[in-house]
């Protein structure tokens, strides 16, 4: 089992991370931190001419995401929905549905999904649209989508005093460990 990590903070060691690294600590992972890329807006060319798409780093993060089985997202919940750097990640999918279709669905098929939310304002009940998205998106994608974690923070480390969301980032690492053991 192969797993990428993608970490949709504008603020490193955020509550996020904290979380995500916990569900992979131990495990070999490509921790993917997205506000360290250039990565530009979709132009939507779905209805025109296939124009020239920016030069930056979403062909290089796209491979190395989907060379992994499993796919962790990561994200401070932002406004009651994920970061806009990860949003435009994803929205970036619409590049490489329009460049060869068939060939991206079926490296996207298949993939496992975990999502990892902080948010401040009673995530457990106000961030559960924002895991309605991620589940649509999965459900278009073919992933398998493993389950997910809405935790409370604010401050700096304030996720360590979330007891709940360190309970089910601990339980989904032990299943992955024995996901990685099998293998």
């Amino acid at each position: 089992m192969t797993i990428a990590v993608l970490l949709g903070s504008s603020r490193k060691q955020g509550n996020s991370e904290r979380l995500a690294t916990r569900l992979v600590d131990g495990l070999e992972a490509d921790i993917i931190y997205l506000s360290d890329y250039n990565i530009q807006p979709i132009d939507d060319y779905r209805h025109a001419e296939l124009g020239a798409y920016p030069a930056d780093d979403y062909r290089e993060l796209i491979d190395r995401v989907l060379a992994r089985d499993t796919i962790v997202f990561a994200t401070p919940i932002y406004w009651y929905g994920l970061s806009g750097i990860l949003k435009t990640f994803i929205d970036r999918w619409s590049q490489s549905l329009n460049e060869n279709r068939a060939e991206f669905k079926a490296r996207l098929s298949g993939k496992k999904a975990y999502v990892i939310a902080v948010g401040d304002d009673e995530p457990q009940l106000k961030g559960l649209p924002l895991i309605q998205q991620f589940q649509y998106i999965f459900d278009y994608a073919h992933f398998s989508f493993e389950g997910y974690v809405l935790g409370k923070g604010n401050k700096p480390d304030s996720i360590l005093e979330d007891v709940a969301a360190l309970f089910a980032v601990d339980e989904f690492r032990r299943k992955l460990s024995a996901k990685v053991e099998l293998t």
